[in-house]
């Protein structure tokens, strides 16, 4: 692992064990500090990168293009701000679901990539990292089709 990615990757460690221990206790707001803290760091890692490389090329777009999806996903989990959920409002239920699902699909991308061989200019633990969040999301959105999710 380089040297310049190992402070990236310990932060990376503790948020995704922040999501994770979120959905363990049922404490969202560990999960959605988590997310949100993770997406801020790839969007700004990202926007950086493509600004310090100053192409117009196509990797400067994949870091662009990676910057912005975790850009969103910091917007959808804005810890800060937090009404209670009302599972009965069946809007918001179904804003939630779309949500996951959006959280899931951003995450997947990762490892898929990963898996499949690309070589994504990252340590190998991140897409495992990703992995996790995705794997995450992928039950969250699993719970709230089959009904048993119940936000306090």
């Amino acid at each position: 692992m380089e040297d310049g990615m190992l402070v990236p990757v310990i932060i990376a460690s503790v948020l995704t064990l922040m999501c994770v221990y979120g959905v363990i206790t049922q404490k969202l707001i560990f999960t959605r500090h988590g997310l949100f803290w993770f997406g801020v760091m790839v969007f700004l890692a990202n926007m950086i990168s493509a600004v310090q490389t100053g192409g117009t090329g196509e990797a400067e777009m994949i870091m662009i293009s990676t910057g912005l999806l975790y850009g969103l996903q910091a917007v959808l989990m804005y810890p800060f701000v937090t009404h209670p959920f009302d599972n009965s409002n069946k809007a918001a239920y179904f804003a939630q679901k779309r949500i996951a699902i959006c959280i899931t699909s951003i995450n997947g991308v990762i490892p898929v990539l990963h898996l499949l061989g690309f070589d994504l200019g990252i340590p190998d633990i991140l897409p495992i990292y990703h992995g996790v969040i995705a794997l995450l999301g992928v039950g969250m959105t699993i719970k709230f089709f089959q009904g048993s999710v119940v936000v306090k």
